[in-house]
């Protein structure tokens, strides 16, 4: 990237602070948001259940048909509804799930499974055991965990991870979105998949995705883990603008995006860390290569997390909860898991020292002993 382009988005970085804790325009922007949907659905009525409509589709509708395929190209027969990259199929078996999936995404909306309409959003499922829900930060899809870390969960849950709006295979669910309907279709997701209750577990992000699900939908929720998040506006501590400007940075044209993640990558973590794990960096960098969110669901998320308001309604919460966060977190300052467990009636704080932003990589033990307790 030259010169000005990293001046620029700087200058963009700093005039974003101001939402970080002015709840008013935080309140505008969720309502332009809602706006925008409701017009967006009057135009286009199938963007409302990504349906394909009686004679000639539409962009939307051709749109998520394309992303069906794809997705069907790797899809784990065995790992449920949800869609896994497990490597190629063969060629009948990718036209016999294209089929499959078609059928399910543009014709009947609803399906057999519990009689529930088929969620907007890609998921993954995996394991056995009781529901646990895994809800990813901004930009990541259900793809970006550290796989030895899943592995030793799959022997004791049945692991759900959500490609939220815009990343993954659900890079063509409907937008504008706020924060709520990440944790509507969380909600839909698990009642499709069988689950009326399961342990929720939400990093940055995601983090915020949970707690939403939480005061939304408590009964559902059976236990909930924060991890490296925030509360909303306006009682979160924000970043400086450096740490905005690695969020929404992009590769230099023609830049190699592999070495690009890995670089942006290792300055989320705690000193040290990605020198002595250069593997699980990788391992960052390759996942997302496999699926990279486009610049305009970049944005859809910023929107989203910029709307996101309403921090006293932590207080109604009456589950256990346990937040987590690392004292050298360069992206959300270690303040706000401290507030975050004061605003949450009776929950747990657990503070990682010298843990970064990754979490689940930099400290996947202690996450696992939070999930047993």
């Amino acid at each position: 990237m030259n010169q000005p382009s990293v001046s620029k988005m700087q200058r963009l970085a700093k005039a974003l602070l101001p939402y970080s804790t002015n709840e008013p325009l935080a309140i505008a922007t969720e309502i332009g948001i809602r706006n925008q949907a409701i017009l967006r659905t009057i135009v286009d009525p199938s963007i409302k259940l990504g349906m394909k409509v009686i004679g000639r589709e539409t962009t939307a509708a051709r749109r998520r048909r394309r992303e069906i395929d794809e997705a069907a190209q790797f899809r784990d027969p065995q790992s449920g509804s949800g869609l896994r990259v497990v490597g190629r199929e063969p060629g009948a078996a990718r036209r016999r799930l294209r089929k499959v999936d078609e059928a399910a995404q543009f014709g009947d909306p609803t399906d057999n499974r519990r009689g529930t309409r088929r969620p907007v959003v890609n998921w993954h499922e995996s394991g056995h055991g009781p529901a646990l829900l895994l809800l990813n930060g901004f930009t990541a899809s259900g793809l970006i965990w550290p796989q030895s870390w899943l592995r030793r969960l799959e022997e004791h849950y049945r692991v759900i991870r959500i490609d939220n709006r815009g990343t993954g295979w659900s890079r063509c669910a409907p937008s504008p979105f706020t924060i709520a309907d990440l944790a509507d279709d969380a909600r839909d997701v698990l009642h499709y998949c069988g689950f009326d209750q399961a342990t929720v577990l939400g990093v940055s992000m995601g983090g915020m995705i949970a707690q939403e699900f939480a005061i939304r939908h408590p009964g559902i929720v059976e236990k909930l883990v924060l991890v490296g998040t925030r509360p909303p506006t306006p009682a979160q501590i924000a970043p400086d603008a450096d740490a905005y400007h690695l969020l929404m940075q992009q590769p230099p044209r023609g830049a190699d995006l592999r070495e690009f993640f890995t670089a942006t990558w290792a300055q989320t973590v705690g000193e040290g860390f990605a020198a002595d794990h250069p593997d699980l960096i990788a391992e960052i960098a390759e996942q997302l290569t496999r699926r990279i969110t486009p610049r305009g669901c970049v944005l859809d998320q910023a929107r989203a997390i910029a709307a996101w308001h309403g921090a006293n309604r932590l207080r109604r919460l009456r589950i256990h909860t346990t937040v987590v966060h690392g004292n050298r977190d360069p992206l959300m300052p270690v303040g706000n898991g401290m507030r975050l467990a004061r605003l949450i009636p009776n929950a747990t704080y657990i503070e990682l020292p010298g843990v970064g932003h990754l979490v689940p990589h930099e400290a996947g033990d202690t996450l696992l002993r939070v999930l047993d307790a």
